[in-house]
């Protein structure tokens, strides 16, 4: 089983509310692993509505560095004080999500957490939030938050499967994670009304998930739950269990299946109330599977 390692944790920051907010998970994870936390924040040309700066003064570059370093190290000592964990500062200038990726390969990063404003219409569709830039890119896990999400910790974790065949790793991290909190994991099947098939095959695939629960000591349950938008049926059966974090993959399924699956992560990432672990499949994984589904026979 491929475990989570949480040794270093990533916290990009734009200052905002909802960043703060991620600031705060992050820290109590660090504080339960025993990881060391960086905090991070990727000066862009052109500033969000929540940026720190002064948006109707134009600051010479080394005033507006110098600004945010402050901000940055003032947040770190907030953090120590409150969840005695150290932090380490990084501030670059740059595209926040294309930042983030480069910070994570230089330090050996386990998982990112940071604060999604989510996004609608037109955005949604054709240009993503910075924060799905960054779960798209990003190599190891990303777990998203919104305002929404004030309870720290997971005590109820939501783990959507389909009918597809890459589920596995998704399953292994969620048991990773659900050992490290003591957290049950709710198992939702979820399947497609306009392309109900093979309702046989994908309940044995759901008996596989539970034996590996099981076998992990960890609590659970189990729903099948039909649907015309998959990503909306996750999101209202997270709400129905008090879920605090829901697990989904990205990219690998929008390679296999084209823009059904790539919208459930995205809609999940920016419309759920609740956090949200999104995971990168390995390449090699990615490559063995689009063989088998491009030669089913």
């Amino acid at each position: 089983m491929k475990t989570l390692r949480i040794k270093n944790i990533l916290i990009p920051t734009d200052f905002s509310k909802t960043g703060l907010l991620a600031v705060e998970h992050a820290a109590f994870m660090a504080r339960l692993h025993k990881a060391n936390l960086y905090l991070f924040h990727s000066i862009e040309l052109l500033e969000t509505p929540y940026s720190i700066y002064n948006s109707g003064v134009i600051l010479r570059t080394a005033e507006v560095e110098h600004s945010a370093v402050i901000t940055l190290k003032d947040l770190s000592a907030k953090i120590y004080k409150e969840f005695g964990v150290k932090v380490k500062t990084i501030c670059t200038w740059g595209k926040a999500a294309y930042e983030i990726v480069q910070v994570v390969k230089d330090n050996d990063i386990d998982i990112v957490i940071m604060g999604t404003h989510g996004t609608k219409g037109f955005n949604e569709v054709f240009i993503g939030s910075n924060a799905y830039k960054t779960v798209t890119l990003c190599p190891c896990p990303v777990i998203t938050v919104q305002t929404h999400a004030k309870k720290l910790g997971f005590t109820n974790i939501v783990l959507p499967l389909d009918n597809s065949l890459h589920s596995r790793e998704k399953v292994d991290y969620t048991i990773s994670l659900a050992k490290n909190y003591a957290a049950k994991i709710h198992i939702v099947g979820l399947v497609d009304k306009a392309r109900e098939t093979n309702i046989d095959k994908f309940k044995i695939k759901l008996e596989s998930v539970k034996k590996a629960i099981e076998k992990a000591g960890l609590a659970y349950d189990l729903k099948i739950v039909k649907g015309d938008n998959l990503a909306n049926s996750a999101i209202k059966y997270s709400k129905k269990v008090k879920a605090d974090l829901i697990v989904v993959l990205t990219n690998h399924e929008s390679k296999l299946n084209g823009i059904f699956l790539d919208a459930f992560s995205k809609q999940v990432v920016n419309h759920s109330r609740v956090p949200v672990m999104s995971i990168k499949p390995e390449e090699r994984k990615y490559e063995l599977i689009s063989l088998a589904a491009s030669n089913p026979f």
